[in-house]
Order: structure tokens, then C-alpha cells, then sequence
């Protein structure tokens, strides 16, 4: 009972220390209007340390000073994260928190026997990055030569499709990152339950990998083709709930399929890892440390978790006063300003502090020019996240397709900005789009986070800039990249004055 007592106690400290980072890690509390699969990591973890009772009754508590400098590192990783808003960062220091206090409090071997349960934690930790847009472009591409293969008359442009019956696009979130995680979690503990072989461990995981990312293909073939054999009478739209019991009867095959070649024996293997401990000679071949030495190293490892929250929450920041809006661009280098466009279309920007939106003409040309301002960043309204896009992440109007970066320029200096072409209504929008920081310019998210981290350092106003300007595709791409090359020539230096003037507010 002692084992799961204490490691259940330095889980739930954690937790309690940096409470706000898992209520957003595991999508739970205000602002968060569902849960995730992730959130199970956490009673999957009790459960598996609870099954290791006894073979961790056997082990010595040998306390590891040492451990507190990775506490340490982990903190510092945490406050990082915290001040530049990126949660990854955040995610990765909480749960590594948990391994780091074991390995200090209670000794290697102890961390040792809880490899599995420890590593499992990791579940609870969302990976996206560079895999949606990948998974978009498979998906993309696999629905596409599945439709021409069964005979139905379809164009495709990036993810965008049009039917005979309508239009589709694989979103962001048909990317089916969602199900691959979810696939990867259970087949994970699956296998670590069926199976004593660490080759059969890998097959299956491997396996289950395949069906998370191959299931996702065949989940958007089958929702599009359905709709389009029905005259869109089914799936046409709310087929997230298709999309589930599909994920989960594949699963739940291939679990079935898995069950019949499992080990009768599998908690052999995890006696056997535990014995086979390459730091150890026998069980109680070295004695445990004293309670009062164990007490001592416990009330430093929580001194060190509850000092980065502190001073995070008491770091020196400057908040600017009062609201924040920037004023109208005076066009320069013959472009006029004129009335809006109407293209019923802007970026979607979470809760801005200011949103201006301007249009200019030139030479028959017309571009449009949208800034978004963050004052007083948090959690919930920050300048760089996924969520700020061109087009909401479940537009039914909207499809953006061709996704790049573009070299431009901007007063004089080169600027990697992002583009993207956006299609609705029958019309074609070309949009680039990059973030402005105190002076700084860049296309970059990772380039941004760290202006923004190095501005909060230096105690500057913590107010920044999302970027973009955008114009009809008329007859080619190329004409509308001329006309926004020409606007950025034009109108840089009045575009940077009314920034410059808005952070000196």
C-alpha cells in the first residue's frame, strides 16, 4: 500500500502545484467545452501503479539529491512556456515533473519498476505540430483516388473537392490526429497488458498505427461518398459522431484480433523487469533511507515545485493601460483607400483586443488589409496559436487550400510570410499573412513566440500584431501576387508607423 500511497501523493502534488496547466492539458474546467481521451492517462496511471503494489513493497526508498537539479530544469522549461505561452513546453515540464520528483524522493528503482506507468503519462500530452497538415494531404489524397477509382466525376485542389453534388474539404480536423492518438493510447496499453513479448508489444502498436491513420482515410472516403450516393440526404453535415463509431469498431476488431494471440502470462514480464533491475542485487540488498532523511528531501522537491508558479505569477510585466486600437493606414505610393470589398470574408482571430480592417486600390488593383491586435496576452487571447487562421477550423463556407510561405518583402527587408488560397462562393482569395512584434517582423510562429518571450523579459508592452493582407485571384495567381508585392512596397512604412504609434500608446 506504501508504493501507490506515495507515488499516487507525488502525481496529485504535482497536479495541485500546477493546477491551471492540467486543467488546460487535459481540456477540463472554464473555457473548455469538452473532454478529451487524454484525460484517461491519468486514472490508466493510478490503476497500472496500483497493479505494481507488490513489487514495489520489495524495493528500497533511496532518496536522490540530484534529482532536484532536473526538477529544476523542468521548472524552468515550465516557466518558459508560461511566459511565451506555448503549451507544449508547459505540457512536457508538468509530466516530466512526475518521474523527476519519484526519481527523487523515492530512488532509480522505483522509477525503474514505474518505467511503464510513468511513460504513460505522456498520453495525456496532445502532439500535433507538422502531422496535421501531413494527415491532410494523405487523407486528401487517398479520398481522391478512391472516388476516381469508383467512378465518380471529382475535382480536387489540395483538400478542397468538388462533386457533382457539392463541395468538401479536409479540414484541420478531418486530419484525423484525434483518432490516431486515441488508436495509439489504447493499443499502447493494450499491448503492455496481452502481451510479455516486447516484439509482439511492437507489432501490435504498429499495427494499430495503421488502423489509426488508414481508418482516417477510409472514415472520409465513406462520409463523402454516402452523402454524395444520397444527394447529400446523409452525412452532409454533423458526421463527427459517423467518424467515432467507425474509429471504434475498427479498433475494437483489431483489439479482438489481438486478444487471441495474447501471453497467458504477461505480469511474469514485469516481475521479471522488475528482478532483472541492472541498478540493483537484491531486493532489500540495500537498505532504505531514514524517515526523517525521506521527509527532508520531500519538503525541498515541493519547495522546488511550488517556486516556479510563484514566480511566474509574480514575474515583472508590463500591462498596458486602457484600450488598445489602432488607427486607420494613410495610403501612400498612389494606392487610395476605399470602401470595403464585399467578399464577406476575414481571418478568425480568439479574442483580439482590436481588429482593423482596411480597403485599398491602385491601377484598377484592390488588396485588403486585416490586423489583428493582442494587448495583455493569456491563455485564452494570444497572438500565435493554431486557432488563429485563415478560416475557422469547421468553416462549411470556406476551404483553404495551399498552404505555403512566400518571400516578400517588408521596408526592405525580407519576410517569409505565410499564404495560403482561399475558396468559397465561387471566388478565389489569395491571402498572405505574418506577425508583427515590437518592430519585428516574421512569418515564423517559433521566431514570434520568442519575440514576444524576449519583449516580457525586457519589460516592454506586451502588445503584438497578426498580420494579413489579401486580394481576388482574378485570372492567375501570379497577377495577384504582383498586386500584393506592390502593396507591401507601397504601403510598409505607413503600416509600420501605425503599429509603432499603437505599442507607444
Amino acid at each position: 500500500m506504501f508504493g501507490p500511497f506515495i507515488i499516487s501523493l507525488i502525481l496529485l502534488t504535482v497536479i495541485a502545484v500546477f493546477w491551471p496547466t492540467f486543467r488546460d492539458l487535459l481540456s477540463i474546467g472554464p473555457g473548455n467545452d469538452e473532454l478529451t481521451h487524454r484525460i484517461l492517462a491519468i486514472p490508466v496511471f493510478f490503476t497500472l501503479v496500483w497493479g505494481l503494489r507488490n513489487e514495489l513493497s520489495r524495493l528500497p526508498v533511496r532518496i536522490f539529491w540530484l534529482g532536484l537539479f532536473g526538477m529544476a530544469v523542468a521548472g524552468l522549461v515550465w516557466l518558459v512556456g508560461e511566459l511565451s505561452y506555448i503549451r507544449l513546453l508547459t505540457n512536457i515540464a508538468v509530466i516530466t515533473m512526475v518521474p523527476l520528483t519519484a526519481l527523487t524522493i523515492c530512488g532509480f528503482r522505483w522509477v525503474w519498476a514505474l518505467s511503464f506507468p510513468l511513460f504513460y503519462l505522456l498520453f495525456a500530452i496532445q502532439f500535433r505540430g507538422p502531422l496535421v497538415p501531413l494527415q491532410v494531404d494523405w487523407t486528401a489524397r487517398f479520398t481522391y483516388m478512391a472516388l476516381v477509382a469508383g467512378g465518380v466525376p471529382v475535382h480536387r485542389e489540395g483538400p478542397y473537392f468538388e462533386l457533382p453534388t457539392g463541395s468538401w474539404s479536409i479540414a484541420d480536423t478531418c486530419s484525423g490526429i484525434e483518432y490516431l492518438s486515441a488508436c495509439i493510447m489504447l493499443g499502447v496499453l493494450f499491448a503492455w497488458t496481452m502481451y510479455a513479448s516486447m516484439r509482439k508489444r511492437l507489432l501490435f502498436i504498429a499495427g494499430v498505427i495503421v488502423v489509426g491513420i488508414c481508418g482516417n482515410w477510409l472514415r472520409a472516403y465513406l462520409t463523402i461518398l454516402i452523402a454524395h450516393v444520397s444527394d447529400n440526404r446523409y452525412l452532409r453535415s454533423g458526421h463527427g459522431t459517423f467518424g467515432w463509431v467507425m474509429f471504434a469498431t475498427l479498433l475494437f476488431s483489431y483489439c479482438l484480433i489481438g486478444w487471441y494471440f495474447r501471453d497467458q502470462e504477461t505480469n511474469a514480464g514485469v516481475a521479471e523487469g522488475i528482478d532483472n533491475d541492472p541498478m540493483s542485487i537484491g531486493p532489500l540488498a540495500t537498505p532504505s533511507n531514514s524517515g526523517r532523511q525521506i521527509m527532508a528531501v520531500s519538503a525541498v522537491a515541493l519547495a522546488v515545485l511550488v517556486a516556479w508558479p510563484v514566480i511566474g505569477y509574480s514575474f515583472s510585466r508590463t500591462r498596458s493601460s486602457g484600450e488598445i486600437r489602432i488607427s486607420r493606414i494613410s495610403p501612400e505610393g498612389g494606392w487610395t483607400s476605399v470602401e470595403r470589398t464585399p467578399l464577406d470574408w476575414t481571418p478568425t482571430l480568439i479574442n483580439p483586443s482590436h481588429e482593423l480592417v482596411q480597403s485599398f486600390a491602385k491601377d484598377g488593383r484592390r488588396v485588403e488589409l486585416f490586423i489583428g491586435i493582442f494587448a495583455n496576452q493569456s491563455w485564452s487571447s494570444k497572438l500565435v496559436t493554431s486557432v488563429n487562421h485563415f478560416i475557422p477550423a469547421e468553416s462549411a463556407r470556406w476551404s483553404l487550400v495551399n498552404r505555403d510561405t512566400i518571400a516578400a518583402e517588408y521596408q526592405g527587408k525580407p519576410l517569409q510570410a505565410k499564404t495560403g488560397i482561399i475558396l468559397g462562393d465561387g471566388r478565389r482569395i489569395m491571402a498572405w499573412q505574418w506577425y508583427w512584434i515590437h518592430g519585428v517582423t516574421t512569418g515564423s510562429d517559433t521566431q514570434a513566440k520568442l519575440e514576444q518571450f524576449r519583449t516580457r523579459l525586457n519589460g516592454l508592452d506586451d502588445v503584438s500584431a497578426w498580420i494579413s493582407i489579401y486580394t481576388l485571384v482574378d485570372s492567375t495567381p501570379e497577377i495577384a501576387t504582383s498586386t500584393l508585392n506592390a502593396f507591401m512596397k507601397d504601403m510598409a512604412l505607413p503600416l509600420e508607423r501605425s503599429l509603432t504609434e499603437t505599442t507607444r500608446r
